[in-house]
C-alpha cells in the first residue's frame, strides 16, 4: 500500500518524487535478497533504482535516514490490514487476523524479514522495531479495554497485547529461522488452538 510521508519541503503528491520512492523501495528489496543491510551502500541502491546519487541526497541525509524511512514505509504497509475498532468479544479473532496478516507478509517479504532478523538499529533488532507496529495498532483499535481486561482475569490490556503479539512474533521467528519445519497450515492451526484455549483456561 503506497503511503509515502512527506519529506522536508517535498510535495508527496509530486509524481516524480513518488516514482523515485517506488524505485528506491524496489531496489532495496532486490538487494536484500543478495546482501545484508549492513553491507548495502547508497551507490548500490542508486544503481539498482537507476537514479543519481544527487537525487538520493535530495531526499535523505544518509543511509540511516533512508533506512528509517524505509522501515516506516513497511510499517505503513503492514498496518493496511487494519479495519476499524475491535469489540472486546472479538479480541481472539483480532489476534488470529493479525497472525494471518503476519503470515501473508512473511510470504511476500521473506528476504526482507530474514535480513531484519539479523540487523540492528540503535541497539535494537530492526525486526522488533518493525513489528512493534502490531502492538501499537491493536492497542489503538481494541474497544472497551476494562471489559477485555475483566474477561482476561483482570489482566492489564497492555500486558495482554504484548503477551499475545510477542508470543506470535517469537514463534514466527522460530519458524523462519528453522526453515519452516512445519507447514503453514499446521502453524496456523497450532496458533489458533493456543489462542482459543487461552481464553478458556
Amino acid at each position: 500500500m503506497e503511503n509515502f510521508p512527506s519529506r522536508a519541503e517535498k510535495n508527496p503528491q509530486d509524481q516524480r518524487i513518488r516514482r523515485t520512492y517506488r524505485a528506491l523501495i524496489k531496489a532495496v528489496e532486490q538487494l536484500l535478497c543478495e546482501t545484508t543491510v549492513e553491507h548495502m551502500t547508497v551507490k548500490q541502491i542508486c544503481a539498482a533504482a537507476k537514479i543519481q546519487r544527487t537525487t538520493f541526497y535530495q531526499h535523505f541525509q544518509n543511509m540511516e535516514d533512508f533506512l528509517n524511512w524505509y522501515i516506516q514505509q513497511k510499517q505503513q504497509e503492514f498496518r493496511s490490514f487494519s479495519s476499524g475498532r475491535i469489540p472486546a468479544e472479538q479480541a481472539n479473532q483480532a489476534f488470529l487476523d493479525l497472525a494471518k496478516s503476519i503470515m501473508h507478509y512473511l510470504n511476500e517479504n521473506e528476504c526482507l524479514v530474514k535480513n531484519l532478523m539479523n540487523t540492528q538499529m540503535n541497539g535494537k533488532p530492526l525486526l522488533d522495531l518493525y513489528l512493534s507496529t502490531c502492538v501499537d495498532d491493536l492497542m489503538s483499535r481494541l474497544e472497551d479495554a476494562p471489559k477485555l481486561e475483566q474477561l482476561a482475569g483482570d489482566t492489564p490490556l497492555r500486558f495482554l497485547v504484548e503477551f499475545y503479539v510477542g508470543g506470535m512474533i517469537s514463534v514466527f521467528r522460530w519458524w523462519i529461522v528453522n526453515d519452516k519445519p512445519i507447514t503453514e497450515q499446521e502453524f496456523m492451526r497450532y496458533l489458533r488452538t493456543r489462542i482459543e484455549r487461552a481464553t478458556k483456561e
